[in-house]
């Protein structure tokens, strides 16, 4: 098996990401709860998932 140079040294101060330069050039991020929840509407109206069979089961719940 090998290893990652990381798992064998690891990093003394870890990544930093940022999306500040792309937020910048005005690029808009969309919040994961919204694109999950579009996502599983869509794929319910194309019929690749099954839509909902009882009232109580009409409302997506995500937990987070």
């Amino acid at each position: 098996m090998k290893w990652c140079s990381d798992q064998i040294r690891p990093r003394v101060q870890p990544y930093k990401f940022s999306n500040n330069k792309l937020k910048d050039l005005g690029l808009e991020f969309t919040p994961v709860k919204q694109s999950l929840y579009e996502t599983v509407k869509s794929l319910q109206e194309k019929g690749h998932l099954p839509l909902p069979t009882h009232p109580e089961d009409n409302t997506l719940r995500i937990n987070c």
